[in-house]
């Protein structure tokens, strides 16, 4: 091929191109490396490689990164990446596919495409330093998971059960109310402990193991932990679902149902009920919890289930992990969860479930 055919072929590329010959002098370059490299064709070209790449610091592969005999006594191609610098010192980090160019059947020179992937290695050297710090952060958050789940749950508990010591040998009235309230206070303490450390784990894992259970029996058993909770403050729990209703979940359904009547507890004013019922719709369950209180704004709907989003509901404060965690547990099962206006007033909380997983 002529140096003027060659020289029209290499400038319809539009990544850079240089021919090196035998004697390792340029024999040409296209027009994308000359602009990409701010030069001009009389400064590259009868030149060798090396003094090219060296004094100019320009992209020169078979001088620099590719080792330009191997290619042409093998007659194979080579793929290298290269950092580079410009005239102004610019770096550059290329790839370099380099091929041997042959004449008569034989390897006359080297043909090198050069394709700047500067941008493309600058977005994986931050991904890379991104990882890293994630690592790190990861190991954090189980080292804190870790020091919630022992050490503070431990600290905590031990403080209630001095709490429950003293109250039960205490006489003064006044002094038995102060302990009531430090009472309630650390067993409070304790249950954002517990919510932190189980929302901690949850985030952390991608799927859960099932096992058959019935959660009538679930619910059940969850509504008999929380009756001392309604009586204190008279409301009726009414559980409104009969039949077994049996599925295949994980052990953590069981806070779905203690997060979401909790709050209704916590949020219903004296002397009102709350309705529970697990309705069956063929190859789903729906799960309703329905409350008296205050309601949820429109706009706030969607915001309640996420972690640490919470709407001011009077004297009544939350950590907002507990809605988080019935998102989470729900979806992690396959299902959906959603609150709706309760047209007697109050709110309708749903969690749909599937009844088989997989």
């Amino acid at each position: 091929m002529k140096i003027e055919e060659l020289k029209e072929f290499i400038d319809s590329i539009g990544d850079m191109v240089i021919v090196v010959g035998r004697d390792r002098r340029i024999i040409a370059v296209n027009e994308a490396l000359l602009k990409k490299c701010s030069l001009r064709e009389e400064e590259i070209v009868g030149r060798e490689c090396h003094t090219i790449s060296r004094c100019l610091r320009i992209p020169c592969p078979a001088g620099v990164a590719c080792p330009l005999q191997e290619v042409l006594d093998t007659g194979e191609v080579r793929r290298v990446i290269h950092t580079h610098y410009t005239k102004e010192g610019r770096k550059m980090v290329v790839e370099i596919t380099a091929s041997p160019l042959r004449e008569d059947g034989e390897a006359a020179g080297v043909i090198e495409i050069i394709r700047d992937v500067t941008a493309t290695y600058s977005l994986q050297e931050s991904l890379k330093a991104s990882l890293e710090r994630f690592k790190k952060t990861v190991k954090i958050k189980e080292l804190f998971t870790d020091i919630l789940t022992h050490d503070l749950i431990n600290v905590a508990n031990i403080v209630l059960l001095q709490c429950e010591t003293i109250l039960d040998r205490e006489k003064c009235p006044d002094t038995r109310d102060d302990l009531k309230r430090l009472k309630r206070n650390v067993e409070r303490l304790v249950g954002m402990i517990e919510n932190a450390a189980r929302y901690a784990r949850l985030q952390s894992i991608e799927s859960l193991e099932f096992r058959q259970m019935d959660l009538t029996e679930v619910l059940r058993s969850v509504v008999s932990t929380l009756e001392e909770s309604a009586r204190e403050k008279e409301i009726e729990i009414e559980v409104r679902v009969r039949e077994p209703r049996p599925a295949m979940v994980n052990p953590n359904i069981e806070s779905v149902f203690y997060n979401l009547i909790s709050n209704a507890i916590k949020f219903s004013p004296s002397g009102r009920r709350v309705e529970v019922d697990i309705l069956d719709e063929g190859r789903h369950y729906l799960i309703t919890v329905k409350d008296r209180g205050p309601g949820i704004p429109d706009e706030e709907k969607e915001r309640i289930f996420e972690r640490f989003k919470r709407v001011e509901k009077g004297a009544v404060k939350g950590t907002g992990l507990g809605l988080a965690i019935v998102k989470r547990i729900a979806e992690l099962h396959g299902g959906k969860v959603w609150v709706e206006d309760n047209p007697g007033g109050g709110s309708i909380f749903y969690v749909r479930i599937p009844k088989e997983q997989g």
